[in-house]
């Protein structure tokens, strides 16, 4: 169900992979026209990740629904002025070029603004639009590198981008603002995010700790693990994760599985202060199988859970959260696990029911072309000459592709 503040409003996201079209979901969501605004060639490079279902990315599905495909040659002046004409009628732009190649493509925002006052336009960079950083290539990991970050986690990648999502939160959050002050002033805005300022952002705790430690921040300085927060391993090989960090909790740990009071008086101490400590409390958890730490769990209040695998989470919020995460019906791809947005706003309600499958690449662009007044005839002319792409069909019969490790 669209919901009426947000189904007049229309965004135009010709970003690619995750910042831009993680920033532009909730809107899809809440009822937006959001249109993806893709290249003739291989569109948003989220279309061509593996894993895949009859040629479908799963980054695709993830982030495409609910969206709008339209396929353009930003090359060509006439689609060009098409584009143009198409902004003069849309609310919100987001972008993820280099700077400077919006202005060679003349769909900058001096110009969009010229013509539309109110646009919101979104450009999102490595370092920003003004920092000679931003001309150079670079990927999530090379500015969790230079900002510190990288090192703290000696050296570990993720399986979560945490530079895109930090510019992709910080992003939608930026475009609400300045709807909210468009409201008042009926003035657009132009928002220049920058992904490294972001993800300086998220760790503004770190680097608060590094200068009240002293101008030093290793992984053992960080206050985790200590022994009242940590994971441990159970007789069976499970773990157990224990976050204990008031004394309330931490006590009942104590009380409930006979731990020393030196451990006791060690709740935040970290294991160079008392190795002795995590010694006996990795004892104590290895001398339950993870089914008794599971009823100990639920049977005492100790903040703690029984770390699981993913096949048994999914299970588990599926049954009892189905709002939150469920299967879905999408034609082009079956049955596919969909996350819904977690804002729970009691006048904007989301139901994953009510999903739309991604459009393909260019599913939209007659229809959209069609809007702007473009006769049939002249639209199959630009797609004969490569100007724009019509609907690409699925081909059932390009195999799965899902690489899993052996």
């Amino acid at each position: 169900m669209a919901t009426p503040s947000f189904e007049n409003l229309t965004v135009l996201d010709f970003s690619r992979y995750l910042p831009g079209g993680y920033a532009t979901q909730p809107l899809a969501d809440w009822g937006a026209n959001v249109i993806k605004v893709e290249d003739t060639g291989m569109g948003d490079f989220a279309r061509h990740e593996n894993p895949t279902r009859h040629g479908i990315s799963y980054y695709i599905t993830a982030l495409g629904r609910n969206k709008k495909s339209v396929s353009f040659n930003l090359k060509d002046p006439e689609v060009v002025e098409l584009f143009l004409r198409l902004a003069d009628k849309s609310d919100v732009i987001v972008e993820s070029f280099r700077p400077g190649v919006t202005k060679k493509l003349g769909i900058d925002y001096d110009t969009i603004k010229a013509r539309n006052p109110r646009i919101i336009y979104v450009s999102i960079s490595a370092f920003g639009q003004f920092d000679p950083r931003s001309l150079q290539a670079k990927h999530d990991i090379n500015m969790q590198a230079s900002s510190g970050y990288l090192a703290v986690n000696h050296g570990s990648t993720s399986p979560l981008h945490f530079v895109d999502l930090s510019a992709a939160m910080v992003a939608n959050q930026a475009i609400l603002a300045a709807l909210f002050n468009r409201e008042h002033t009926g003035e657009g805005s132009y928002i220049d995010i920058s992904m490294y300022d972001c993800f300086l952002w998220w760790n503004s705790l770190l680097d608060a700790r590094y200068d009240f430690n002293g101008g030093q921040l290793k992984r053992e300085d960080v206050i985790y693990p200590t022994p009242a927060y940590n994971v441990y391993e159970t007789k069976d090989g499970g773990k157990v994760a224990v976050g204990s960090l008031e004394d309330k909790f931490w006590n009942n740990v104590c009380d409930t599985t006979g731990a020393s009071d030196h451990a006791r008086a060690s709740k935040l101490m970290k294991r160079w202060e008392a190795p002795e400590v995590f010694e006996e409390m990795e004892a104590i958890f290895k001398s339950r199988t993870t089914d008794e730490w599971r009823a100990w769990t639920e049977e005492n209040d100790v903040c703690s859970a029984v770390v699981i695998d993913k096949d048994e989470a999914l299970k588990e919020i599926v049954n009892q959260e189905p709002n939150t995460m469920n299967y879905v019906e999408f034609s082009d791809v079956g049955t596919v696990l969909q996350t819904n947005i977690p804002h729970h706003i009691s006048a904007m309600p989301v139901n994953i029911a009510d999903f739309k499958q991604p459009s393909r690449l260019g599913q939209d662009t007659a229809d959209v072309l069609r809007h702007l007044g473009v006769e049939d005839a002249g639209i199959q002319e630009m797609a004969a000459r490569g100007s724009v792409k019509l609907d690409t069909l699925v081909d059932w019969s390009v195999p799965d592709i899902n690489p899993v490790a052996p």
